[in-house]
């Protein structure tokens, strides 16, 4: 299943928890954005490691599930995470 993640964590010691926990699901592709291909079990560990972290009150965390085909048409500008644009490229998945 692919996924996008975005997040606020007000607290910094939060923050660098929950980056943690992204890291070990997905792939950094912005401050506070993750992408990540898991699945629905790993999707469920995700979450409730996140839930035990962040302040209800005060921080927020926003999961997107994106179907094949709409994953497929995401569309990125600028440098590649995997490697390396030229700064005028783009691509299309």
């Amino acid at each position: 299943m692919n996924w996008v993640f975005i997040y606020d964590i007000a607290d910094k010691k939060r923050l660098a928890k929950v980056a943690k926990i992204m890291k070990d699901y997905g792939v950094r592709v912005q401050g506070s954005v993750f992408e990540s291909d898991i699945s629905y079990k790993e999707f469920e560990q995700l979450k409730a490691r996140i839930r035990k972290v962040i302040d209800k009150e005060n921080d927020y965390v926003v999961y997107f599930n994106l179907c094949e085909s709409d994953w497929q048409k995401r569309v990125k500008y600028g440098k590649e995470f995997y490697g390396q644009l030229e700064e005028d490229d783009y691509y299309i998945y």
